[in-house]
């Protein structure tokens, strides 16, 4: 049985396709977005007054800490940098 040579380049095209939707490298980390995350987790946190350091970016979770005047924090978020937590460190 002969298949036609436009279905096989349908199908060529349509894993090509689903190929460049496969896991690709993650976005880059916007330190302006983990600013916005912080001052959204820590009430009260002068925006000024924040220094990040070791961030740490999965396929789905962001880590960092933020020193403040005051304190260190352990922070982290989705990959969206929604819902983010930060909690003081001893």
């Amino acid at each position: 049985m002969r298949i036609p040579g436009s279905f096989t380049l349908i199908i060529a095209g349509a894993a090509m396709a689903l190929s460049a939707c496969a896991v690709g490298a993650p976005l880059p980390t916007s330190e302006a977005k983990l600013r916005e995350a912080t001052v959204a987790a820590i009430e009260g946190v002068d925006p000024a007054q924040i220094v990040i350091t070791d961030v740490n970016r999965q396929p789905a979770k962001i880590s960092w800490r933020v020193t403040t005047s005051a304190k260190t924090y352990a922070c982290d978020s989705d990959d969206s940098y929604r819902l983010p937590s930060c909690s003081p460190e001893a």
